[in-house]
């Protein structure tokens, strides 16, 4: 019986899932010329193209979307097999958080976990891309969101509030109304939700001026602690910051985050018992941090 050719077919399933060889070579960390070596070579084992090159793309022809298809779903059964031997043997979960909300909330409540669940390993992958849970061999994420994300077991985690935020040594004094904002420079992060706090303020944004934008809302807090400006927070993470005094609430102002923090899981799974045990120790901690700040 001839080799299976893995190395060729893990090259062609990412091209074909990208419709780029340039893309499937980042993902794989291979060159450009070796993933189109690879699936040159499936094509040649085959007997047929599976891509028409269309100038710096390419598209699948009938085979190759035969083929994807067929790869693909053996490709996450194999996945989720290898998952489970992992789990039953170290009782290990794979969870998938933003860098802030990891930083700035869940990090530093992790050792109560441990020491009410000890048997249970975790592993934390931070970032700002949305995994696939079925794909990716992550168990479990929490996402921030309105909490629609089909084919997926959605549980909600908490609400928080949004109010803006300065340093204590902030550069000219900290602003005593809303209106006196018109003589600093406010930050934006990705969020970017100052018009819905200006209309709860009576402020017109036309009249503000904004300093630097910044993708990472806890780099967003760590800028404004810095004296670079008056940041709009979220309260999930900006408690610790204004606990320890980095940072000082300005005004009574407050508005909802239309954006809520949710678990999610694959339906399928959403009862493993490490699952549980994680799930219901963040819903906890949670409603605890609910009720210690009042967040909507």
């Amino acid at each position: 019986m001839e080799r299976m050719p893995l190395n060729a077919l893990r090259a062609f399933e990412a091209a074909a899932r990208h419709l780029s060889l340039s893309r499937a070579a980042e993902e794989l960390h291979l060159t450009h010329g070796a993933i189109s070596h690879q699936v040159r070579a499936l094509e040649a084992l085959l007997g047929t193209a599976l891509f028409n090159r269309r100038g710096r793309g390419v598209e699948l022809t009938e085979p190759g979307q035969h083929l994807a298809g067929v790869i693909s779903g053996c490709f996450a059964q194999i996945n989720q097999t290898m998952n489970a031997v992992r789990r039953q043997a170290n009782s290990t979960l794979t969870i998938s958080v933003l860098t802030s909300f990891a930083a700035r909330w869940l990090v530093p409540r992790l050792e109560r976990f441990h020491e009410a669940h000890p048997e249970v390993v975790l592993n934390m992958r931070t970032g700002r891309e949305l995994v696939d849970l079925r794909r990716d061999g992550v168990d479990m994420g929490v996402r921030v969101g309105r909490g629609v994300y089909p084919g997926l077991d959605t549980q909600f985690l908490m609400a928080e509030d949004l109010f803006a935020v300065a340093s204590p040594r902030l550069a000219g004094g900290l602003p005593e109304v809303p209106a006196d904002l018109r003589r600093y420079p406010l930050l934006r992060d990705s969020f970017d939700d100052w018009a819905m706090w200006c209309g709860a303020a009576g402020l017109d944004i036309k009249t503000l001026k904004f300093g630097t934008a910044i993708q990472d809302s806890a780099v967003l807090l760590d800028a404004a602690a810095g004296g670079a400006g008056i940041a709009l927070a979220r309260s999930v993470l900006a408690a610790s910051d204004l606990a320890s005094g980095r940072l000082v609430r300005l005004f009574d102002v407050q508005v909802p985050n239309i954006f809520s923090y949710w678990t999610v899981t694959l339906p399928e799974r959403r009862d493993e018992p490490a699952i549980v045990k994680f799930r219901e120790w963040l819903k906890a901690e949670a409603a605890r941090f609910t009720a210690e700040t009042g967040a909507h």
